[in-house]
């Protein structure tokens, strides 16, 4: 996990591009099953859309218009790692109240995920959890502007709903792999 890596300027310019270039669809399906083709199957329902996607080093699948700002985003979180790192897609989701992430798996080996908001209060809820096999947390997070939170994607996880009516809880989510499974520089380490 990571905190304070974007200061609040750049992740409310980033908010900014979310809300007024970025539509969100109500077909975002996360489950490997059913990724990348397909509005059927899948465990897992959100409303998002693929920034970035390919299914081989020298396919892209999709590339929205505001990419670059995200694969910005990306180039800074990349400066905390240290081995390289392959990106595979950026999606960004989108919760609003009610809309509990249900207990699933991402493709590939790790997920990175930026929470966007610029502002979030606590009592606002939007937690993220890592779970077991059996569906107990093991792990739990707070929603805090800005911060990053990798972890194995075949660990299941969830995120959950703002707790008030007018509140969206929006992430983007990276999906990479790695050389090797050094991650973050050691001062980033828990």
């Amino acid at each position: 996990m990571i905190d304070d890596l974007f200061d609040l300027h750049y992740i409310t310019s980033l908010e900014e591009t979310i809300l007024s270039s970025v539509p969100v669809y109500t077909t975002n399906i996360a489950n490997s099953t059913s990724h990348p083709k397909g509005r059927k199957g899948g465990t897992h329902r959100l409303c998002g859309i693929d920034i970035y996607s390919r299914s081989s080093p020298n396919r892209v699948d999709s590339l929205h218009p505001k990419a670059s700002e995200f694969f910005d985003v990306f180039e800074i979180i990349e400066q905390e790692f240290t081995c390289p790192i392959l990106l595979h897609r950026i999606d960004l989701n989108l919760q609003f109240y009610g809309m509990d992430g249900s207990s699933h798996l991402d493709s590939h080996e790790y997920t990175i995920m930026l929470m966007n908001n610029s502002e979030w209060r606590p009592e606002w809820g939007g937690q993220f959890q890592l779970l077991d096999d059996q569906g107990n947390v093991i792990e739990e997070h707070s929603y805090v502007p800005g911060r990053v939170i990798m972890f194995p994607s075949n660990i299941p996880h969830r995120g959950l709903a703002p707790l008030v009516k007018s509140v969206f809880r929006y992430s983007t989510v990276f999906r990479v792999t790695m050389e090797d499974d050094s991650m973050f520089h050691p001062q980033y380490t828990e």
